[in-house]
């Protein structure tokens, strides 16, 4: 019996150092097959390279489509309504980020969608500036602007420090008509009016703005490069 079981144990004993072997040779052929020549490493680093270049690249036209989408755009003025304080020519820059949450106030300088409006038979933004905020009644009258806050009986006039010397806000024949001398906002409109009021085509005429027509505020003006200036 002793004689049988010592059998046993050598035989398992070369049976071990056989896998042994085995293991040996296949991690040797591994490591040869993984084993690069100077080329192949040159290659392969170049090949990783170019790969987290064109990823860079990837994320940051994605991350520009989103910024341009969804927070920030590029408005060309045209015309002189809101001479002095913007020319036609001048470049800005508009944040989106006011019309998702709601905030817009006083004197925002705001890109405005008129299309469609009785009086405005273009397809270009207006940019003008609110001085009129839901809920509030605006009265035009003697060449001022006045305001009655919501749950008040009190009109106050507007300061407006960004209007020209000697510059008053009249309202045309077709716009008392309307009403829109003396007009109380809904829930979801804005008064809007350009700073140069004499040549402004805005409230007055085309009565308020809803909030869904409010596509941005101006946030900086790149150009003229000498006249930067953040609103």
């Amino acid at each position: 019996m002793e004689k049988k079981g010592e059998g046993l144990d050598t035989i398992e004993e070369i049976k071990t150092e056989e896998t042994n072997d085995l293991e040996e040779t296949a991690s040797e052929v591994s490591s040869e097959e993984k084993k690069l020549s100077p080329e192949e490493e040159k290659k392969q680093k170049v090949i990783k390279e170019v790969l987290d270049w064109v990823k860079t690249i990837c994320i940051g036209i994605i991350a520009g489509v989103l910024l341009v989408v969804f927070v920030i755009q590029r408005d060309n003025v045209t015309g002189d309504s809101m001479v002095s304080t913007l020319h036609s020519g001048d470049v800005i820059f508009t944040q989106k980020l006011a019309t998702y949450f709601h905030a817009f106030d006083r004197g925002d300088i705001v890109i405005l969608d008129g299309e469609g409006m009785e009086g405005y038979y273009h397809s270009e933004y207006l940019i003008k500036r609110i001085v009129g905020l839901p809920g509030e009644t605006v009265k035009i009258e003697d060449g001022k602007v006045y305001i009655k806050p919501k749950d008040s009986n009190d009109f106050f006039v507007l300061e407006e420090p960004y209007l020209d010397e000697g510059i008053t806000t009249y309202v045309m024949d077709s716009g008392i008509e309307k009403g829109y001398d003396n007009i109380t906002l809904g829930e979801d409109e804005y008064f809007c009016l350009g700073d140069n009021r004499p040549v402004s085509n805005d409230s007055r005429l085309l009565g308020p703005f809803k909030y869904s027509r409010l596509k941005g505020k101006a946030l900086i003006r790149i150009y003229p490069f000498n006249q930067i200036r953040i609103f």
